[in-house]
């Protein structure tokens, strides 16, 4: 078992020292005794798919030996109104920019991460509404 631990050092502001050396500052809004030095705990949620699903990606894309020029990950989501304000909704728009890139492996890449691979992503399935898709932009 992996532990972390999150310090509490004013407000609602927490520090961590991640296990693999890290710093992470979760913080929130005023109004909830913060004072917005570090990104919302639910930010991180989506910070760590997107970072998940992301270098999946990248990886596959490198074993398949398929370059391309930038790959940007752009994430929709949509929270409940009512406590707990969970993601009800997360979308995931993987951007790829190149020349003559093959869609089907971009796409093969994209599936195998949400499919197999993304531990975050199988984390959210079942209570949240996971969809994905490739895109080639210019």
């Amino acid at each position: 078992m992996t532990e972390f631990l999150l310090q509490n050092t004013h407000g609602s502001h927490f520090y961590m020292k991640t296990p693999s050396g890290h710093d992470i500052h979760v913080d929130t809004d005023p109004e909830f005794l913060g004072y917005d030095s570090g990104a919302k705990p639910m930010e991180y949620l989506i910070a760590g798919l997107g970072g998940c699903t992301g270098i999946d990606v990248v990886t596959i894309l490198d074993k398949m030996k398929v370059k391309y020029d930038a790959l940007n990950l752009r994430i929709l989501t949509e929270r409940s109104e009512e406590h707990p304000k969970k993601y009800t909704k997360i979308h995931i728009i993987f951007e790829f920019k190149g020349k003559d890139l093959p869609m089907d492996r971009l796409q093969r890449a994209a599936q195998l991460s949400q499919e197999k691979y993304c531990g975050a992503t199988a984390t959210f399935r079942g209570s949240t509404e996971m969809t994905y898709e490739v895109k080639i932009v210019e």
